[in-house]
């Protein structure tokens, strides 16, 4: 007999398909934000589908009941909160706390807007203080000193902007790998070790100070220049980078300020800054200011550099010009003609004025006088230079003397000479005799002399490195005396030629030259001097190269 629990199935799915569409519709509402409903809604047509699945399945509607009344009890408190609740006064809750957070908005405003505020007062600081400098810079464009003279005005600056006593500013010196004091002003207690034996008296320190190098370590300046980052120290007693010197009142040190010049290549230099220990210590303020200035000084110290450099360079070329039109009438217009010795030469300059000089000076029928010369330095210097060694070699060679006393000569004329332009130069100096077929070789610094032996195909270098000429009337110099047959060769050049570097930085060498001096033994002088040149630029390629190129050479017939 049918009853009406036979047919329970049919409201367990309605319950269930019900369920289904209760949750798809909240779900499309909470998506398409068209109503606002809790997740208890949610929750309860979940509690509802699977209590109404799982009892059409397992026949077990005691579940079912248990579902609805779990889905009545998560319902109930959300329904009673609802019942009792305030519109108002949680819409008062809200309009609080919205006032809350736009007070706090406003806030976050006002200190942000302090930041800026700060930022932008700093910046317009900036740019007015690199304005200044900049504008003040081109006025030391002109000058003497120009570098000197720009330092000292910012030193000048530095103590007034800060309200320092002392001022000290170094600049790096890459070539010593060192720090050397520039510009010195007012008080300024040494934070290193003074020198052992050096006198505590004021002016004796401050003499110190002004000529003074410092090494990139072991020392304040040293340290802080190659951290790169500034540094303020207030209580130079409790810094133990500090170093105190003495009791005496004008050792003892107060606080500093120390800031790296820096520019893209890298720390150029280094300020510090002193103030007086009886007085205020330098404050955060005092070294904000003073990194400002620090900076500003790096950007303006580039394009006089920049100037100087080119003033420097202009002044060369037009040195340079100069000296090279007289230069070349120093050097023999032609090769002459002496019986039983075949010459040929070559000399590629560097540069518009090469330091290289060459000289052939038939001076008695028994005496014939090669020069290979190489001058210290480029333009005006190396022209003086040159033209003194040759008024004195041309002087000279007419007498009897020997090549050594010749150079002796010559080098004391060079260092007689009070004038403080570089004047050192190697030379080689070969004397023929021709009815002997002898020569007498004298040498000074790195001018070599080889001798190719025909009868043993042998190349040898006759002379040693030795002194250059001009650093003192005491040096002495040595001759070398030799026979000479047929088919010898004498060849001098200038240490450029044997350093000249390929693409790879590999220098031409005594080997290499050897190599075509032994192939072209049978061909005249001007012919392997040719041999030479063709082989060194086929060598060097498109390297760059940094010295002048001469070479001499002299076969006897």
């Amino acid at each position: 007999m049918l009853s009406y629990d036979s047919f329970i199935d049919v409201p367990l799915l309605i319950s269930a398909a019900c369920a289904v569409l209760l949750f798809v519709f909240l779900l499309i509402s909470k998506l398409r934000n068209t109503a606002k409903f809790s997740f208890v809604f949610f929750l309860v047509a979940g509690i509802v589908l699977v209590g109404s699945f799982y009892c059409y399945y397992t026949e077990q509607y005691f579940f079912f009941v248990v579902a609805v009344i779990l889905a009545q009890v998560v319902t109930l408190p959300y329904l009673i909160f609802k019942a009792f609740d305030n519109p108002e006064k949680r819409e008062e809750k809200k309009a609080a706390k919205k006032a809350a957070e736009l007070a706090a908005s406003r806030d976050n405003d006002m200190v942000n807007k302090a930041v800026i505020d700060e930022i932008e007062n700093n910046h317009n600081k900036i740019m007015e203080v690199n304005k200044d400098l900049v504008a003040k810079v081109s006025t030391f464009f002109s000058g003497d000193n120009s570098m000197e003279n720009f330092l000292e005005y910012c030193n000048d600056l530095l103590m007034q902007k800060v309200s320092a006593d002392g001022c000290v500013i170094l600049v790096a010196d890459d070539y010593d790998n060192t720090l050397a004091v520039k510009s010195f002003k007012g008080s300024f207690p040494p934070p290193y070790k003074l020198p052992e034996d050096l006198p505590h008296k004021p002016i004796r320190v401050e003499t110190n100070l002004r000529f003074a190098q410092f090494q990139l370590k072991d020392n304040i300046f040293g340290d802080i220049f190659s951290e790169g980052q500034p540094a303020l120290i207030a209580d130079s007693v409790k810094d133990p980078r500090v170093y105190q010197n003495g009791p005496e009142d004008f050792l003892r040190c107060g606080s500093y300020i120390f800031a790296p010049i820096k520019q893209l290549e890298g720390t150029v230099g280094l300020i510090a800054l002193s103030r007086d220990p009886n007085k205020e210590k330098f404050t955060k303020k005092d070294f904000d200011e003073a990194v400002i200035l620090a900076d500003a000084i790096s950007t303006t110290m580039k394009p006089l550099y920049s100037f100087l450099d080119y003033a420097e360079h202009t002044e060369l070329n037009k040195g340079g010009s100069i000296a090279s039109k007289y230069q070349k009438d120093l050097l023999p217009p032609k090769l002459p003609v002496i019986s039983g010795v075949s010459i040929g030469c070559y000399s590629n300059p560097v540069e518009s004025v090469c330091g290289d000089y060459y000289d052939i000076i038939v001076s008695r029928k028994d005496r014939v006088s090669f020069v290979m010369a190489d001058v210290a330095g480029k333009g005006m210097n190396s022209l003086i230079v040159m033209i003194m060694i040759r008024a004195i070699l041309r002087l000279a060679v007419n007498t009897a003397q020997s090549a050594s006393t010749i150079m002796s000569w010559a080098n004391r004329g060079l260092c007689s000479d009070s004038s403080k332009i570089d004047r050192f130069a190697s030379v080689a100096l070969i004397n023929y005799n021709s009815t002997t077929k002898e020569a007498e070789i004298a040498t000074c610094g790195n001018n070599p002399v080889f001798l190719f032996s025909q009868a043993d195909k042998a190349f040898k270098q006759l002379s040693t490195p030795s002194e250059p000429m001009g650093v003192t009337k005491e040096t002495v110099y040595t001759d070398q005396k030799i026979a000479l047959n047929t088919g010898d060769i004498l060849v001098t050049c200038t240490d450029g030629l044997l350093e000249s570097l390929n693409e790879n930085g590999v220098q031409y060498s005594i080997e290499s030259l050897n190599k075509v001096i032994t192939k072209n033994c049978s061909a005249s002088a001007k012919d392997i001097s040719n041999r030479v040149k063709d082989d060194l630029r086929k060598y060097c390629g498109t390297a760059q190269q940094y010295d002048d190129q001469s070479l001499l050479v002299i076969k006897i017939q």
